[in-house]
């Protein structure tokens, strides 16, 4: 086995964070907000070009090759994709990211350290190292999010002084009066036109719309919420959680090349991954089509209600996506290959500096000046 080259491995971690931190703002944009698009929908445009640029391996000099592992990674990696992508739309672009990457390094130090027992000079130095850089990446997970937190409490304050009965946003009326609109247009039958206002209705299912005008704006400040079987939960809430599992979870998404023979390992590996990541993607779509065909008891409307592409809308910002996320997945990749699983990927994770500079100063989700020095000064120290 060839030695290790630092040199490049740290070079393709450096690349690694620069697509894993930009590839999210496509997510974010306008295009995006404005249609309300389904996780899955861009994991799809993201998975598509994944496994269209896996191809362009073939230019560095690398040979095709194949392995089975690839379709595993995909496993790993689209249902973390899908949850990445919600906890970007619905808790923001530096939090999420900032627990994405804190876990991804956990995760990745789990199966390189413990696991696999990759060597390493020191492991009490190893193990300072990994939880300096969780202590970082959780201070400037926490100061990119201050604002926000800062405006839901004055919003809060405001709300006690006032009469609860004429302030009190409720939530039921709402879904009631969507329900009675969108019954009184519809010829369908009882248990079709039930499913179907609740697909319809932006409060009851926001994954199943296709409004042009986004949901969010249509509710109180830091009231946003979804209700899932039944019951109500913050957007916001919701998108910390989904940034957690796409860590824990997809955080596993090389692991499998650890068990790959030969050739398929490093470069060798991108085409599998990009294969199983399309693979994967297409299997998810058909299970939740049968999903919907069993839950309706008709195919015709089991299609219907499936969230639509916006191709004309998407086709750019999802490339786009997909291209970055391809861009830090080879870098990852690599990294992984020269430093190990403990080190490559974790190191890869600096996405969160280039994510925490995109909401900062693109979209301004951090505007006073005392947090952002905080937040760089957490930056420092990772």
């Amino acid at each position: 086995m060839a030695e290790p080259n630092l040199v490049l491995g740290w070079f393709a971690a450096f690349v690694g964070a620069i697509g894993f931190g930009s590839f999210a703002v496509p997510i974010k944009g306008d295009a995006a907000t404005k249609v309300d698009i389904d996780p899955l929908v861009m994991q799809s445009y993201k998975s598509l070009m994944c496994f269209l640029t896996s191809w362009l391996v073939i230019l560095l000099g690398q040979e095709v090759t194949f392995t089975w592992w690839g379709v595993v990674s995909g496993l790993f990696w689209v249902p973390g994709g899908a949850f990445n992508i919600f906890a970007i739309r619905n808790a923001g672009l530096a939090i999420s990211q900032g627990i994405v990457a804190s876990s991804i390094v956990m995760v990745s130090f789990i199966w390189g350290n413990i696991i696999f027992k990759e060597p390493a000079k020191s492991q009490i130095m190893a193990y300072s190292a990994v939880w300096l850089i969780m202590g970082g990446l959780y201070g400037m997970s926490l100061y990119s999010t201050s604002d926000w937190v800062d405006t839901d409490h004055d919003h809060d304050d405001r709300e006690d002084t006032t009469n609860n009965d004429e302030d009190e946003y409720n939530f039921e009326d709402e879904e009631q009066d969507a329900f009675l609109n969108d019954n009184s247009t519809t010829s369908s039958t009882s248990s079709t036109s039930s499913y179907e206002n609740e697909s319809r209705n932006p409060l009851a299912n926001s994954l199943e719309i296709s409004s042009a005008e986004p949901v969010r704006e249509k509710l109180p400040p830091g009231k946003g919420v979804i209700i899932v079987c039944g019951k109500t939960f913050q957007r916001r809430n919701l998108g910390l959680i989904s940034a957690l599992l796409c860590g824990t979870w997809g955080g596993s998404c090389l692991v499998p090349m650890h068990y790959s023979k030969g050739d398929t390992g490093g470069l060798g590996y991108v085409i599998s991954f990009g294969t199983g990541a399309l693979l994967v993607t297409i299997f998810i779509w058909i299970c939740r089509f049968f999903f919907m065909v069993y839950k309706l008891k008709s195919i015709k409307e089991g299609y219907t209600v499936l969230p639509p592409f916006h191709f004309r809308v998407m086709w750019l910002p999802g490339a786009t996506a997909g291209t970055l996320w391809s861009l830090g997945n080879v870098g990852s990749i690599v990294a992984v290959q020269q430093l190990g699983q403990g080190v490559g990927y974790p190191a890869s994770q600096a996405a969160l500096l280039v994510a925490g500079l995109w909401g900062i100063f693109y979209y301004r989700e951090v505007t006073k000046p005392k947090t952002i020095i905080k937040w760089f000064a957490s930056a420092f120290v990772t």
